[in-house]
């Protein structure tokens, strides 16, 4: 199979569709003739083969439009007329997009239609309400005048959770036009591995608990903070680290030093990727307290590496959860739900243990990457016999 995928970004940008993309995209170019067209970042070249994927590189300005984009906007010429240029050459069986929040890189969707290729969107985000109230607003009157007609204009969309799926659909997509295939994990390097952050971080407590994530709103952090002040009436012992970076950091740590959790609650900041096994690993519970979520990387990662998992009940994150198997779901934006059901948890240390195991079984079950690769390829083959 001849493939094009596109986004406005794409690796080494760090985010959960360039991942996506890069992921699947090596293991798909074992067997495929895989191409990726996509912006130029700083220090990178206009074209190479790297893990087998032809990646194309288009001269871009990249502007930062703070609050509406967390990334900044790609602002690209020339996109439809690379792709006619690649196409020409290659002459592709099927295009898929993974982002249709950059109006650029979405003339793909009008390329492919006049040429009658099969044109298939990877949707990686849910309708964006709840994240914040500028961003419900000026998400929702983006999607009215660009995004509902990319999702109207595909042949096929892929959805990473089933909770996308469901959102979506109340823009009037039909459910037959939408396959769900999770987003997966390497599961060779995501694993139960040293836990060296306990050495660091859990002197002198009983329970750690790590957050994994940008240190933004719809993050939900506020809530976990002020849960945490219920939890250490019972579990006086317990810390939590809140790993990451993000525009919502001091105003997190100014609430923490107002509660006097300063040596309950830790920010140690940005962690290379090389030790995030480590870290997670170092999980006695990994939480994720979101608003809003589609279906969340670090929730995987921590999945693989055998850490037990409390979440929210916000978009797919239930999907990765067997409840009281590997974790704990609560319901969004409440503290005391929240800081219930980890009570409940740390209650029984011996669970605990047996929550990591099972979480490692799911991800090897459901959501190697291997195993999404293979459903990808089966779903591209049926959608190319049924559109061609």
């Amino acid at each position: 199979m001849k493939l094009c995928m596109v986004n406005g970004y794409f690796h080494p940008f760090i985010g959960g569709s360039e991942k996506h993309m890069y992921e699947l995209g090596r293991r798909l170019a074992r067997t495929e003739d895989v191409h990726v067209v996509t912006s130029r970042l700083e220090d990178t070249v206009e074209h190479e083969i790297l893990e087998g994927m032809n990646i194309h590189r288009l001269e871009t300005k990249h502007q930062k439009v703070p609050v509406i984009y967390p990334p900044p906007l790609p602002i690209t010429k020339g996109v439809e007329f690379k792709l006619t240029e690649l196409d020409d050459s290659i002459n592709f069986d099927a295009f898929n997009l993974h982002g249709r929040w950059f109006p650029n890189w979405n003339r793909v969707v009008d390329y492919a239609n006049k040429k009658n290729k099969l044109m298939i969107h990877t949707l990686h985000n849910q309708r964006p309400l709840g994240i914040s109230p500028i961003v419900s607003l000026t998400g929702s009157i983006y999607d009215s005048v660009f995004g509902k007609r990319v999702l109207n204009n595909v042949d096929k969309i892929i959805s990473v959770s089933a909770a996308a799926k469901v959102d979506i659909m109340n823009y009037g997509i039909p459910a037959d036009k939408i396959a769900v295939i999770h987003n997966g994990v390497d599961t060779n390097f995501y694993k139960p591995s040293e836990p060296l952050y306990q050495d660091k971080y859990k002197d002198g407590m009983d329970n750690l608990l790590i957050f994994v994530g940008r240190i933004i709103e719809q993050k939900g952090l506020k809530y976990l903070i002020e849960a945490m002040s219920d939890v250490l009436k019972e579990h006086p012992k317990t810390r939590l680290l809140i790993t990451g970076k993000g525009k919502f950091k001091d105003r997190h740590m100014q609430e923490v030093k107002k509660l006097g959790l300063e040596n309950n609650i830790i920010f140690p900041g940005f962690v290379p990727e090389e030790e995030m096994p480590n870290l997670y690993s170092s999980a006695d519970i990994f939480v994720l307290p979101s608003l809003w979520e589609v279906f969340p990387i670090a929730m995987l990662e921590a999945l693989a590496s055998g850490a037990p998992l409390m979440a929210s009940d916000a978009g797919g994150n239930a999907e990765m959860v067997e409840q009281d198997g590997n974790g704990r779901v609560c319901k969004r934006g409440s503290s005391k739900e929240l800081a219930d059901n980890l009570r409940i948890m740390l209650d029984d240390p011996a669970k605990l243990k047996t929550m990591g195991k099972r979480s490692r079984e799911i991800s090897l079950e459901r959501f190697d990457w291997d195993i999404i690769t293979r459903k990808t390829q089966d779903f591209y083959s049926g959608a190319m016999e049924e559109f061609y």
